[in-house]
């Protein structure tokens, strides 16, 4: 009898695992085209937060702010990966700039990324496979 290679992950294992990550994918739809962007983002609160600069990105959230992220990590013999689906929106309070700086996420290059977003779930999935 075998077990089955894919575990599927409580959201509280999910949340773990991405606040291990530091770079995922955010994945947009407008117009009927799909976009993904890779991101540095940093977890906290059931939030994912990221910083970008006015761009395609940011045109695409403000135009529909119905997102995907995904974080994964691959190993040798197993390989995890979260997705959240949400909602993105730029932060503008000081009370949601101070929180998003409170999870201490480093953009992987140092430049001026300066307008933070959050991404607020409405579902959360996560799965573990073992390599057979």
């Amino acid at each position: 009898m075998s077990t089955s290679p894919v575990t599927l992950l409580t959201e509280d294992d999910s949340w773990e695992f991405l606040r291990t990550q530091s770079v995922g994918r955010l994945a947009t739809a407008v117009g009927g085209e799909a976009e993904i962007f890779p991101v540095s983002f940093a977890a906290g609160d059931g939030v994912v937060y990221f910083r970008t600069r006015p761009g395609t990105k940011l045109v695409e959230l403000t135009v529909n702010s119905r997102v995907a992220f995904e974080a994964d990590e691959w190993g040798e013999d197993v390989a995890t990966s979260v997705v959240v689906k949400g909602t993105a929106r730029i932060l503008e309070t000081d009370a949601e700039l101070a929180a998003a700086r409170g999870t201490g996420l480093v953009s992987f290059q140092n430049d001026d990324k300066n307008v933070w977003v959050s991404i607020t779930p409405t579902e959360v999935s996560g799965r573990r496979i073992a390599r057979g």
